[in-house]
């Protein structure tokens, strides 16, 4: 008789389901790492918050009047889907209101203002071209800012075949819509030193040397050292912007700015 009792007790549903969550989270294969350590962090703390509800729903069902297991089962089974499911729903509106910016940006955004000038070094070098430019974006625009492609050098602008390489990117909130940008742009021929603005000082020695970088050869060095001074032109996406820069640039002037910044041509150096 008293193991009938006890098998007929409900409270064997929150204990076995309790288990099961507990068990999903320790034995869900995770590699043994850090980060992934986490998701061991975040599936335990969603077996407790589970097994919490569940008992919960337990002792409210158990004041009913009329009780029937189905339904406390059921409960049990809907609960980590309400949990799981409620950020999900979340995420996904958040995803959606991104979206639905994203595209007003692209519709609606103007630009303001575009200027360009030398990008010289704090000893006074010059080693490329900085844009300095002013957009309007919708209000709201502060959530996708910093993922909108910044405005960059044409890739190919005769003679000089090479591309351009953005070291820098800096944004600053005039106005609720308004931004002023400012873009650092080097050739990519500069050492990856100057890429990103470290110190070649910082990068030297070993096989750290901040070597030009001549994906070309000696013919795309020949070629960029002997271009005249050019105009480049300016592009941006959002908004479309196409234009040529306010004055000509000397690529061989930012390759003698590199050389006093410390960067070597590591061909020679070898011989």
């Amino acid at each position: 008789m008293a193991y009938v009792m006890k098998t007929n007790d409900p409270r064997w549903i929150p204990v076995l389901f309790a288990l099961l969550y507990f068990g999903i989270a320790v034995f869900w294969p995770v590699h043994e790492d850090f980060w992934t350590r986490l998701i061991r962090l975040f599936l335990l703390s969603i077996a407790a918050l589970c097994s919490l509800l569940v008992w919960v729903s337990y002792f409210v069902w158990a004041r009913w009047k009329s009780r029937r297991t189905a339904g406390l089962f059921l409960t049990c089974l809907l609960v980590p889907a309400v949990i799981c499911g409620i950020p999900a729903a979340v995420l996904s509106h958040r995803s959606k209101r991104l979206s639905e910016l994203d595209a007003r940006i692209k519709k609606e955004s103007i630009l303001i203002t575009m200027q360009d000038e030398e990008l010289v070094t704090d000893q006074g070098n010059a080693i490329g071209v900085r844009l300095l430019y002013q957009v309007r974006y919708p209000k709201g625009a502060d959530a996708l800012i910093s993922h909108l492609p910044p405005a960059n050098l044409s890739s190919a602008p005769a003679p000089y075949a090479a591309g351009f390489w953005i070291s820098r990117t800096e944004i600053h909130a005039l106005t609720a819509t308004d931004y002023q940008m400012t873009i650092d742009i080097v050739p990519e021929f500069m050492p990856p030193a100057l890429r990103f603005l470290a110190s070649p000082k910082e990068s030297g020695g070993g096989g750290n040397v901040p070597c030009f970088q001549w994906a070309g050869g000696p013919s795309s060095r020949t070629a960029a050292l002997n271009a005249p001074a050019q105009e480049f032109r300016i592009y941006l996406s959002v908004p479309t912007y196409s234009g040529p820069t306010s004055r000509s640039y000397d690529l061989r002037r930012f390759y003698e700015g590199a050389l006093k910044e410390g960067a070597q041509e590591c061909s020679e150096q070898r011989r």
